[in-house]
């Protein structure tokens, strides 16, 4: 049960206004138990285009939903949840991508730590620092990627696994650039049977091209 005064939160706060709404990156505390927006700094909520008030008052699942994407884990705000939760003994850290008030994805390296305590020792509140990455810079760029690439596995991973076991073996030769006669060759099979497997595998993943193929091969581990 959390057992704790108001005065030593707000005390706590009142050191922190000190300092953070100076700071430039964005600096917030979250209530643990359900994830709510206790304060932010002035440069996250210029960021997000909110007021204090407002982003206190908002449902903490709906706040996921409006800052956070959504598209990288369907059980994004559980997850972002079990991160500010799990930083009893240690801090958190992660990269998140957040939604701007002009509508724009930023790549953010945030951190996560306990911000206080209950009488029994218990997180009742987080703070997170987060720091913005520069889109030109390579980390950004390489982590944007694997992003994509996550992504492109949740989305396709129903329809990859519809194939069956030659169907992957063509796409990977498909993938490294094979015609059908040499891809006959390699697996000793007929050359029809080789275009058959083809015209399914395009069928069953909607490949449009060859580059869809190859980018299933790459996302799949098979090249």
């Amino acid at each position: 049960m959390e057992n704790l005064t108001p005065s030593k939160l707000e005390e706590k706060l009142k050191s922190l206004r000190l300092s953070a709404d100076d700071l430039p990156i964005p600096i917030i505390v979250h209530h643990v138990p359900d994830f709510s927006v206790v304060y932010m700094n002035k440069v996250g909520l210029d960021i997000l285009g909110v007021d204090l008030t407002e982003l206190q008052t908002i449902d903490p699942k709906e706040y996921v939903a409006r800052y956070f994407n959504e598209e990288d884990d369907a059980e994004s705000s559980a997850k972002i949840h079990r991160r500010v939760t799990d930083v009893a003994s240690s801090p958190s850290s992660y990269f998140q991508q957040v939604k701007s008030k002009d509508g724009e994805w930023s790549l953010y390296a945030s951190n996560t730590k306990v911000f206080l305590k209950d009488e029994q020792g218990n997180a009742t509140h987080v703070i997170t620092t987060a720091s913005p990455l520069a889109p030109e810079h390579h980390i950004t760029i390489k982590i944007n990627r694997l992003m994509d690439d996550v992504r492109f596995l949740r989305k396709n991973a129903m329809v990859f696994g519809k194939l069956s076991v030659r169907e992957v073996e063509v796409l990977k030769l498909m993938a490294l650039g094979l015609s059908s006669l040499e891809i006959a060759d390699k697996l000793f099979i007929a050359m029809a049977t080789v275009d058959t497997h083809r015209r399914n595998i395009r069928q069953k993943l909607a490949l449009k091209n060859n580059y869809d193929a190859v980018k299933f091969a790459h996302a799949f581990n098979l090249v």
